[in-house]
C-alpha cells in the first residue's frame, strides 16, 4: 500500500485498503514492533554511528532504532520450540516461540547481530511483548536447531571483545559460517544468551549468562553472574521469546508457567520462580507523548535551547485542548529564538504533532511579531528558524503572529524557503493542531487535520524534533512565547490493531496500540475471506456519516477512545472455534479530518 494514500482524508475512504489483499495472519506470534521503514539505516551503515561512542550513547542510539522498527523481517517470525517433562508421571508438553537469530538491527540483506546491556534487553523484551530465555530454555533452542554452528571465540589478550568494530567482525564471521542458510532457519551456537534466572533478584547489577554449545551440545558458559551490566562484549547475544506459550495444547505465559511450582521444569531448571526481570533502562524513545501538565513535561526527554519551559495559564477565554488549565510556554524571556526538542536518536520518519495557540495580533506590526510552530530533522541544535549567531537547519510547519500566515518551512543556511506554492493564513486566535510527517524525502504538513502540502525534499535526512518560538519584538513585553497543550510524535504506520486468540478457548483478543491518546478508534470486522480490498466492513465502504453512527453506537468493538498509552482492547468470548476473522482499525484525529489505518489482519478463533 502506498503509505501516503492510507494517511488520507475521511472522505476517499474507497482508497484505504487498496492493494491490501491478503490480510497478514496474527497466530503464531510476532514481534510487535512497527514495520522498518524503507529509508531506515542498513546495519553496516550504522557502523560509524556506533563506533567511538560510550556504552550509554550506543544504548540510546540502539533503543531509538528499536522502537523505530529498524529490525529484519525475518527476525519478527518466531520459530517453535517444544520441550517436555515428567510430571507427577505424566509427560507434560510446552511450546514456546522465539526469534529465529539473535537481535539485531539493519534490513535482511544488511544486518548486525547486536550485543547490548541486559537493560536494553529487557526494554526491547517488554516493548516486543517478549522475555528472556532461561538457561532450560537456551538448551531447548539449541537442540531444536537445525542449524548449529561452531563457536568462534577470540582471545581478549589479542582483540578488544568490548570493541563495537570487533561486534561487527563476529557478525561477518557467523554469516561466512552460514554460508547462505535461509535466515528463517532456528540458529544455535553462535553467542551466548542473556537469559532469565532465578540469580537475578539476588544479584542486581548483574547480567546473568548462558550458552554458546559446541557441535556436542556442551556450553563454552556456565550460567554465570560474574559480568556487571556494564560488560557488554562480542559474544552476548539476546534471543527474544514470546510471552505467549503452550502447554499440553492449552494457551498460557512463561511467566505463569515459571512460577508454576508444578510446570516449571517445562521452562527451568532451577525451580520455580516469579522475579527473572532485569531492571529496564532509562532511555526514551518512540513513542513520545506528553499532555504538558502543570508541573511541566512527562517526559525526561526534552531539551530546552536556552530557557526551561514554564507552566503558565491558558489564554483567557481559549481552553487548553486537553481541558487542562495550565499550557507549557517556550520562550526564552530576554529575547530571540528558543525551543524544545527531543532528540533520542537518529531521528530519520516520524509523525510528530503539537497543539498550539496562534495569537493573532496584527495591532502590534508596527512593533514586530513572533513566530511558533513544530519542527522535525534539526540538525542546528534547536536553532528553529535561526539567528545571527545559529543558522536554522530544519523543517518547520509554522505561524507568524502578525498576519496569520503559515509556512511549511525549510530552513538551511541562512536561507528560510516556503514550500507552500501559494500562500496561507489563519487570521485570528485560537488553539490549532500543528502536524508533520517524514517519510524518506517525502514531507508532509497538516493544520488541524487539513493536509496543507505533500513534496519531497531531501536537504535535511534526519534530526530532532520539537516545539519552536521565535521573536522580533522590539518591546520584550510584547512576547506571549509559544503556548503548547500536548504532542506526540512516532514513526508513520506504529499504529498497529493485534487479533490473536485470547487464553480460553473460543475466545478473541482485539488490541490497538500505538496510536495517538484521546484519538478515535474505529475497527471493521469481517468474516468473509477475501473481503479485503474490496470493502473493509463486512463488503461496505461507510462514508463520515456512517462513522459517526457507529460512534453513537457506542460499541466498544468498533469504535472507542484510544487510552492514555495509545491503545485499547477488547476480549470477544464466547466464538466458535475456526471462525475466520479479518480485521482493521482506525486512528481517527479528532477532527475527523485525518485517518491512520493499521495493516489488516487475520485469525481463525481457537
Amino acid at each position: 500500500m502506498n503509505p501516503f494514500m492510507a494517511r488520507s482524508p475521511v472522505a476517499p475512504l474507497s482508497l484505504l485498503l487498496v492493494a491490501c489483499a491478503s490480510a497478514e495472519a496474527q497466530y503464531p506470534p510476532r514481534l510487535e514492533l512497527p514495520p522498518r521503514a524503507a529509508s531506515a539505516v542498513s546495519g553496516s551503515a550504522l557502523l560509524p554511528s556506533l563506533s567511538g561512542l560510550s556504552l550509554t550513547q550506543r544504548e540510546t542510539l540502539l533503543w531509538h532504532e528499536f522502537a523505530a522498527g529498524n529490525v529484519p523481517t525475518f527476525l519478527r517470525t518466531l520459530v517453535p520450540v517444544t520441550t517436555q517433562a515428567v510430571i507427577q508421571g505424566q509427560t507434560r508438553t510446552a511450546t514456546f516461540w522465539c526469534t529465529p537469530d539473535y537481535v539485531g538491527v539493519g534490513a535482511d540483506a544488511d544486518w548486525f547481530r547486536m550485543p547490548i546491556t541486559p537493560t536494553l534487553a529487557q526494554q526491547l523484551a517488554d516493548r516486543a511483548e517478549c522475555v528472556l530465555p532461561t538457561r532450560r530454555m537456551v538448551d531447548a533452542i539449541w537442540a531444536a536447531s537445525p542449524l548449529q554452528l561452531q563457536p568462534f571465540p577470540y582471545s581478549p589478550s589479542v582483540y578488544d571483545i568490548l570493541s563495537v568494530d570487533l561486534f561487527h567482525q563476529h557478525h561477518l564471521q557467523i554469516e561466512s559460517q552460514r554460508a547462505g542458510a535461509a535466515q528463517s532457519l532456528l540458529t544455535s551456537g553462535i553467542k551466548k544468551d542473556v537469559v532469565a534466572s532465578a540469580l537475578i533478584g539476588a544479584w542486581p547489577g548483574r547480567v546473568c549468562i548462558y550458552g554458546w554449545h559446541y557441535p556436542n551440545g556442551t556450553p563454552i558458559q556456565p550460567l554465570s553472574k560474574i559480568h556487571t551490566f556494564a560488560h557488554v562484549d562480542y559474544s552476548h547475544g539476546v534471543r527474544l521469546v514470546s510471552r505467549r506459550m503452550e502447554v499440553d495444547g492449552v494457551r498460557t505465559t512463561v511467566d505463569a508457567v515459571l512460577a508454576d511450582p508444578l510446570l516449571h521444569p517445562l521452562l527451568s531448571d532451577e525451580g520455580a520462580f516469579s522475579s527473572w526481570r532485569y531492571p529496564v533502562g532509562a532511555d526514551e524513545s518512540f513513542p513520545v507523548h506528553d499532555t504538558f501538565p502543570a508541573s511541566g513535561p512527562e517526559r525526561a526527554g526534552w531539551q530546552s535551547k536556552f530557557t526551561q519551559p514554564v507552566s503558565v495559564s491558558a489564554p483567557a477565554g481559549a481552553p487548553a485542548p486537553s481541558g487542562d488549565a495550565t499550557v507549557l510556554r517556550v520562550m526564552d524571556p530576554s529575547g530571540g529564538t528558543d525551543s524544545l526538542r527531543f532528540a533520542p536518536g537518529l531521528v530519520r520518519d516520524l509523525a510528530f504533532q503539537a497543539d498550539l495557540y496562534c495569537d493573532y495580533r496584527p495591532q502590534l506590526v508596527a512593533d514586530g511579531y513572533e513566530r511558533i510552530g513544530v519542527f522535525v530533522r534539526d540538525r542546528a541544535q534547536g536553532a528553529f528558524d535561526g539567528t545571527l549567531s545559529q543558522l536554522g537547519e530544519c523543517y518547520a510547519l509554522t505561524w507568524d503572529g502578525d498576519d496569520g500566515r503559515l509556512r511549511c518551512m525549510r530552513a538551511h543556511g541562512g536561507a528560510l524557503t516556503d514550500l507552500l506554492p501559494t500562500p496561507r493564513y489563519v487570521a485570528a486566535s485560537g488553539w490549532h493542531r500543528f502536524r508533520v510527517e517524514t517519510e524518506g524525502a517525502t514531507l508532509r504538513f497538516l493544520l488541524d487535520g487539513e493536509l496543507l502540502l505533500i513534496t519531497s525534499d531531501a536537504t535535511h535526512p534526519d534530526g530532532a524534533f520539537g516545539v519552536g518560538y521565535h521573536e522580533r519584538f522590539t518591546t520584550d513585553n510584547n512576547m506571549r512565547g509559544a503556548r503548547v497543550d500536548s504532542c506526540h510524535a512516532d514513526v508513520p504506520g506504529a499504529f498497529a490493531l493485534q487479533l490473536r486468540p485470547g487464553l480460553q478457548s473460543g475466545t478473541l483478543e482485539l488490541r490497538r496500540r500505538r496510536g495517538v491518546p484521546g484519538d478515535l478508534y474505529f475497527e471493521a470486522v469481517t468474516l468473509l475471506p477475501g473481503a479485503f480490498p474490496d470493502g473493509w466492513f463486512f463488503g461496505l465502504d461507510p462514508d463520515l456519516q456512517d462513522v459517526v453512527g457507529q460512534l453513537a453506537s457506542g460499541h466498544p468493538l468498533f469504535i472507542g477512545w484510544l487510552g492514555a498509552d495509545g491503545g485499547s482492547e477488547i476480549l470477544v468470548p464466547g466464538l466458535p472455534v475456526g471462525l475466520p476473522v479479518q480485521s482493521v482499525a482506525l486512528d481517527l484525529d479528532p477532527t475527523l479530518r485525518w485517518i491512520t489505518p493499521s495493516a489488516p489482519v487475520q485469525v481463525a478463533v481457537r
